[in-house]
């Protein structure tokens, strides 16, 4: 299933789990709990670490491992859901969907009721200009034939419409007319199945191999023209509607519910061959071509004696499966690859708590008030620094778990006894808020823990699966500032350093003796060295974001010592990790981020809150001497 988190980005959180040190597997006597001023991280996290020891043939596990197997278990718990809890709208449309792909008796019994109003569209077509309104009616109807439509967004985050060719029923155009003789019997078994599709649906035995000679001559031409000349162009919509020829391609943005002033279209030269085969192809062929695919692509969806062909000769036969997939299991992964926020928001509904989502967004603001005064005051940045950081943090758009619009999902209902009519539905539905989807789109699911800050859009996100413990509980205790909360600050501090001039050599001086103080680390307790210089961008930010959190939790009031031990021990359980020694050592040549017991006392050394709190006396290792402490924003 995809997880573009970890291949569109490489955020602070997403990108953490990288050789993160917690010393050797479990020992026959659990060590003794070191004291908080010497070593914080191996005194805060003592419990997990006697309670998680390393698996057997693993080199490490972390509390990120863990969360992240937490989120994936909680996405299938929704996944194979056919009931759903009260009051959790978007889960039980889920659960009626997932129940419809699972009656196979009431497949059985709709026969191709379902798909008669489609059919119905195409047997209106009397003459060759009926053919392009059909094909709009069919789109409405949430059936693209000829033409795929879909909603994208560029590199700066806007929205756009791309068309490109729907009509092949082979996936590569290079399958029709091959002379491979590997291929070659790939089109004649297609063909052989859109025989038996016509037949069902009531073409006459002696008319269904001509008829499906019809649809393989037609699509052989459509391929050839997708294989040919410019495969990508971008057009105004008066231009494209010149390419399209016969076919009205504002009819079909329009048929969707979209206007655009250009759009991308994917292989002209299909469409001008499509425009061809309208005017010289009689009506009466072109009916056959659109029921054939109409059939095709509602086959998974209908009975046994349309389904089996589709999933003998896609799934088998060019998918490599060694059995076609169960229905059930196909539609959620339909589901999770075509309507991430369909599941997003189910998952969110039953597993985000709508409080503990308040208390993120209130965090995550408090915690960008605390940024931006830490701008304000920073009197080493020049006028023109001071002015960029503050535009870019006051204009920062800060998602906590995805925004749906209100009602976006009233009008996607689901019959428990009708899988053909849900998937129509939701196609229909998936185009008509092509344009909303496109605008809140997100890298990754809900359910994958993931805190990034996205440059280009100016936006930072946070998923649902990253609040829950230990970045965040239902207490309402420091620790979630200290663990939640400076995750997020991480990200404004990385988001503002794109110092130039003056304030990048400020910011050096400030920065720079992180260097010298992360390689004076043991990365195993041996003699193998943090790498200060490879991990001096994650060091800076996680100093930087204890600096901006610990403030944000001032500014509620000065927290006793209780919430300030709470506020550094959230901090510590992020971190927690067992790692095989060799392992450990041997990353840390490539390792963009030092190992986990330095990402907590690192750090925490520098802050003289921590002292306070812990009541750190004389020279222990958890308390840097004033002269040699690193600050960047206190």
């Amino acid at each position: 299933m995809p997880t573009r988190m970890r291949k569109l980005f490489s955020p602070l959180l997403a990108g953490l789990l990288v050789t993160l040190a917690a010393g050797p597997a479990a020992a026959q006597r659990a060590p003794a709990t070191p004291a908080a001023c010497a070593d914080f991280y191996g005194h805060a996290n003592a419990a997990w670490l006697r309670q998680n020891p390393l698996p057997t043939g693993k080199t490490s596990l972390s509390r990120w491992d863990q969360l992240n197997a937490l989120g994936l278990s909680q996405r299938d718990q929704v996944l194979a859901a056919t009931t759903a809890p009260a009051g959790a709208t978007v889960s039980i449309r889920l659960a009626d969907l997932f129940a419809s792909a699972q009656d196979e008796a009431a497949i059985e019994a709709a026969g191709l009721k379902p798909v008669q109003p489609l059919l119905a569209i195409i047997d209106k077509i009397k003459r060759p200009k009926d053919i392009a309104s059909a094909v709009a009616a069919l789109h409405a109807a949430g059936m693209p034939v000829l033409v795929d439509l879909q909603v994208l967004r560029d590199n700066q985050g806007n929205p756009y419409a791309q068309v490109g060719p729907a009509g092949l029923g082979l996936s590569d155009p290079g399958f029709y007319a091959s002379a491979d003789p590997l291929v070659q019997p790939v089109e004649a078994r297609y063909l052989a199945a859109v025989a038996q599709w016509l037949k069902l649906a009531g073409t006459p035995d002696a008319k269904m191999v001509e008829q499906a000679g019809w649809v393989g001559r037609m699509e052989r031409e459509l391929a050839q023209a997708t294989l040919a000349g410019t495969p990508f162009q971008v057009m105004a919509i008066k231009d494209a509607q010149k390419v399209g020829g016969s076919i009205n391609l504002e009819g079909i943005l329009k048929a969707h519910g979209l206007k655009a002033s250009q759009v991308a279209v994917s292989a002209p030269g299909f469409f001008r061959a499509l425009d061809t085969l309208i005017a010289k192809t009689k009506p009466d062929q072109w009916k056959v071509y659109l029921r054939a695919q109409v059939l095709r692509d509602m086959a998974p969806t209908l009975g046994k004696a349309y389904h089996d062909p589709w999933a003998q000769l896609y799934e088998v036969t060019l998918g490599g499966q060694a059995a076609p997939t169960p229905r059930a299991v196909r539609a959620r992964w339909a589901l999770e690859a075509r309507v991430p926020e369909f599941l997003d928001a189910a998952y969110t509904q039953r597993f985000l708590p709508v409080p503990r989502q308040e208390r993120a967004r209130a965090i995550a603001g408090s915690v960008k008030a605390s940024a931006i005064a830490a701008v304000e005051r920073a009197s080493w940045l020049s006028p023109a620094g001071k002015a960029a950081a503050l535009q870019r943090l006051q204009a920062m758009t800060v998602q906590v778990g995805r925004s749906v619009p209100d009602n976006v999902f009233d009008e996607l209902t689901f019959t428990r006894t009708d899988l053909a009519g849900n998937v129509l539905a939701l196609r229909r539905w998936l185009m008509k808020y092509a344009l909303v989807r496109a605008e809140m789109a997100w890298p990754a699911e809900q359910w994958q823990p993931l805190v990034a800050y996205l440059p280009q859009e100016n936006r930072l996100l946070v998923t649902a699966a990253t609040l829950q413990p230990p970045l965040l509980d239902d207490a309402g205790s420091a620790a979630d500032f200290g663990g939640f909360g400076a995750l997020v600050a991480q990200q404004l501090s990385l988001a503002i350093q794109t110092w130039d001039g003056a304030d990048a050599t400020a910011w050096s001086q400030r920065a720079t003796p992180l260097i010298a103080q992360y390689n004076a680390y043991s990365a195993t307790g041996g003699a193998t060295r943090v790498n200060g210089t490879r991990s001096f961008a994650q060091n800076q930010a996680d100093l930087a974001g204890l600096e901006l959190a610990w403030a944000a939790l001032n500014a509620q009031g000065a927290p006793d010592v209780a919430a300030s031990k709470a506020f550094f021990t959230g901090w510590a359980g992020l971190w927690a990790r067992q790692d095989k020694d060799t392992a450990l050592a041997a990353a840390q040549a490539t390792a963009n981020h030092a190992p986990g017991k330095w990402r907590v006392n690192g750090p925490l050394s520098n802050l003289p809150a921590f002292g306070q709190a812990f009541a750190c006396k004389g020279k222990v290792a958890m308390q840097r001497p004033a002269k040699d402490q690193v600050t960047l924003w206190r």
